[in-house]
């Protein structure tokens, strides 16, 4: 019910995977309803509510959608986020009054996958010695595709890696039952993912969804920064090995890290998808 509202050719932002929505229903507090033939999803983060951009639906029944959110909210005002391009023109159209905010801690870093898997041209020059530097160190390392034989160590990976680092982002908690959730549900859900051992401990590990024809949303990528160029490896070893359907790779948002916004440029995105937000009065 969910892909037939979000797998859509023109939308490849993350929250059209329903992966996103479930593994952090609990974290977020995401409820959802259909109302109009419009699919309407609910958040709560940093204590603030505020719903998504409504999916599907006809143009002209959206002010009849809005006075019943709005009904639900008590009356008062509502806020929208994640907002993308085409949900602000619709929006625009039906409420010329409204006024959007570009919220670029969440714009979205979209890349070819052929760019990633092959690191090919001056460009990705350093993120080429990164990973040959990693091949020549460990020349026996090995990838693998995430799946029933190795959840548990990706699990054990996953929470050695946010236990080390919980105390200063308590937020890391939640990312950790995310990825519990995900790999306890990965063949349900559809994932994709990848593993890089070394010395035969797994060190490295991403996953992610395919959300239409074209385009996959990578979810989590975690590595060992004591081994010098393996996220450069598992980067390009997992757009090789598990993507080769795809044209683009959707890895998310940057949240407003300045260490993660400096990480995700240097891999030069094709495009951002922009997103904006709202408070409907």
């Amino acid at each position: 019910m969910f892909e037939s509202y979000l797998s859509r050719p023109d939308q490849r932002g993350s929250e059209c995977a329903f992966t996103n929505l479930f593994v952090w229903q609990d974290c977020y507090g995401i409820y959802w309803t259909v109302v109009h033939d419009f699919l309407v999803i609910k958040v709560k983060r940093n204590e603030v509510d505020f719903f998504l951009q409504p999916f599907g639906g006809k143009d002209e029944d959206l002010p009849k959608l809005f006075a019943e959110i709005k009904e639900y909210h008590e009356g008062k005002p509502f806020e929208i986020h994640g907002i993308y391009d085409d949900g602000k023109e619709r929006l625009e159209k039906a409420f010329p009054e409204m006024e959007f905010i570009e919220d670029r801690d969440n714009w979205d870093y979209v890349y070819l996958r052929e760019k990633l898997a092959s690191l090919s041209g001056r460009k990705y020059h350093g993120k080429k010695n990164h990973y040959n530097a990693f091949k020549k160190e460990y020349p026996d390392y090995v990838y693998e595709p995430i799946g029933p034989e190795n959840y548990e160590e990706c699990k054990a990976f996953g929470d050695e890696w946010c236990e080390k680092r919980v105390g200063e982002d308590e937020s890391l908690r939640c990312e950790q039952c995310a990825i519990h959730e995900a790999i306890d549900n990965f063949e349900a859900l559809g994932l994709r993912g990848g593993a890089i051992r070394v010395n035969g401990k797994i060190e490295a590990f991403s996953f992610g969804k395919k959300i239409n024809d074209d385009t996959a949303v990578l979810h989590v990528e975690k590595a060992n920064p004591d081994i010098r160029g393996i996220y450069a490896a598992i980067n390009k070893e997992f757009a090789e090995h598990a993507w080769g359907d795809v044209v683009y790779l959707n890895r998310e948002e940057d949240m407003g890290h300045e260490g993660l916004r400096t990480a995700k440029e240097s891999y030069h995105p094709e495009f951002m998808i922009k997103k904006y937000s709202s408070v409907f009065k």
